[in-house]
């Protein structure tokens, strides 16, 4: 016989209040832990939103400082005579851009070194492309020595030199140890473009080059070396000291005597270049120059902006359409530069352009 055992009507289970409760801080501690993810992700999406917004805004305040100072350098490029030293800051003259007529000296001008002038809170630099190596018109002797520079072994420069003047030449006809498009298709390159470079760093898409390595840096100096502008000859006064410095018979306490001179007191000549450095003049036709080429280099930069940018500016005066030509214009991370940063110079352009009342 079966015993029923039959609980009393409203007497509780008392495992049914502890399940519950257990149950309900779990669920508590779940929507703690939700509520805390949430708001760390809201937290770095804030973070992540502030900073790309401050990003922005330094990026837009770094673009109008380079537009306006591009603006004050074509301004003064146009306006403004040439002399040995520089851009004579004196307007009312006419241009001099021959070696035969010295311009009226201002009381300021602009050096044509790449040394760094302020403007507001950005720099410009000012570079003569007769300065630089030129690399569609210059000697491969020059392309050697700059090779060099980059630290290209010896034993390596004559076929790159090769493989550069293939590059440029507009025949499909192969050097000895040059490149046409049967090899580049078997490296698997674009072929080569047959013409002149367009900028410095074209010379990245010749066959070798990019394997170069002080080339294939971002911060490569190679823009602050060389030149594709359509000028002869080569400016002691605007050289960069490592360029100085592939001169035969000159060594670097001269080199610095050079640039420590040039500064104040440019070099006017054959006779005044051997009274400083004791090197005979060159017998016609020279290749040295003293005077500054009708194309600049310009290079931008701004606070808060890891870029710079960098303009060719040939002086046109004589043509219809416009009083310069811009060959290229290209943003690129900051060149590395020789030693220790020059400290900026204030642009003098006062007396040009007066100050807002």
């Amino acid at each position: 016989m079966s015993k029923q055992v039959t609980l009393a009507v409203g007497t509780p289970d008392a495992r049914v209040p502890n399940d519950q409760a257990g149950f309900a801080l779990v669920l508590t501690l779940v929507a703690i832990a939700v509520l805390g993810l949430v708001t760390e992700m809201m937290s770095e999406w804030l973070a992540t939103a502030l900073e790309d917004a401050i990003a922005n805004q330094h990026e837009a305040e770094a673009r109008q400082q380079m537009a306006d100072a591009k603006a004050i350098a074509l301004y003064v490029l146009t306006a403004c005579p040439v002399s040995f030293r520089g851009i004579e800051l004196t307007i009312g003259q006419l241009r001099s851009i021959g070696q035969t007529e010295e311009p009226r000296k201002a009381e300021n001008f602009i050096r044509l070194d790449d040394g760094p002038y302020r403007l507001g809170n950005g720099l410009l630099r000012f570079q003569d492309a007769r300065g630089l190596i030129n690399l569609n018109l210059g000697l491969p002797g020059d392309i050697y020595a700059l090779l060099g520079v980059m630290g290209v072994p010896a034993e390596d420069r004559d076929g790159l030199i090769d493989k550069l003047l293939d590059y440029l030449d507009a025949d499909s006809f192969r050097r000895l140890n040059g490149a046409e498009a049967p090899e580049y298709l078997e490296a698997g390159l674009d072929p080569p473009a047959n013409a002149l470079l367009r900028t410095p760093l074209e010379v990245r898409r010749v066959l070798g080059w990019r394997d170069i390595e002080g080339l294939a840096r971002d911060d490569t100096v190679w823009p602050r070396l060389t030149s594709i502008a359509p000028v002869a000859g080569f400016n002691v006064n605007t050289a960069p000291r490592s360029l100085l410095m592939l001169i035969p018979s000159l060594n670097s306490d001269m080199v610095d005597r050079i640039m420590e001179v040039r500064r104040t007191t440019p070099i006017g000549g054959s006779l005044a270049w051997q009274a400083l450095t004791g090197i005979p003049p060159e017998a016609p036709p020279a290749r040295t120059f003293y005077f500054p080429s009708s194309t600049v280099v310009l290079t931008l930069s701004a606070e808060h902006w890891p870029l710079e940018r960098r303009l060719s500016v040939r002086q046109t005066p004589r043509l219809a359409n416009g009083p310069w030509v811009i060959d290229y214009d290209l943003e690129t991370p900051r060149a590395a530069r020789d030693g220790p940063e020059e400290a900026p110079e204030n642009l003098p352009i006062s007396e040009l352009i007066p100050a807002a009342p």
